[in-house]
């Protein structure tokens, strides 16, 4: 693939990473509270559920991010934050009929790093990588956030029949 075309499924990468959550009620990241029709464990157990979670999300991203050009280890955080984004819709999705906005949140924040390591992946791939300063991470969240929003309007800023029945 040419740099043209990466660059180019970058951007619709980006764009399904930031509009998935609000497409779904599929969840893709454990929070650190229970979700309304989770079952009942102890307090522990969410946050430390949670903390494994981001550690593996966050092995993942490094791996992709610092490791491009090394086939075995980008294939491993591709493996691994295939399966971070996998099991939680497989655990809580059955139990939890509506994510909750916050959780709408949390996964655009996820989906921002996962999407950042990807890209940092491309970059090395076809040159080295640039010093990136404070402007080139805020820009991006920016971006980022617009690339998200058509999907937030959807889901929280229009009226959907089924959802909202008159009394």
């Amino acid at each position: 693939m040419y740099p043209a075309e990466s660059i180019w499924v970058f951007i619709v990468l980006a764009f399904v990473f930031a509009i998935a959550p609000f497409l779904t009620e599929r969840t893709f990241v454990f929070t650190l509270w229970p979700q309304a029709g989770e079952q009942q464990k102890p307090f522990w157990f969410y946050p430390l559920r949670a903390l494994l979670s981001y550690a593996a999300i966050g092995a993942g991203c490094w791996l992709l991010g610092t490791q491009a050009g090394n086939l075995p280890y980008m294939l491993a955080g591709v493996l691994l934050l295939s399966l971070t984004l996998y099991v939680p819709g497989a655990v809580v999705t059955p139990h939890v009929p509506v994510k909750h906005v916050s959780t709408h949140l949390l996964e655009v924040l996820i989906g921002f790093f996962v999407v950042g390591a990807i890209g940092f992946a491309i970059e090395a791939n076809y040159a080295n990588p640039s010093v990136k300063n404070w402007e080139f991470y805020a820009i991006a969240a920016c971006l980022y956030v617009v690339l998200g929003y058509p999907g937030f309007v959807w889901r929280h800023l229009m009226k959907h029949p089924k959802r909202h029945k008159a009394a």
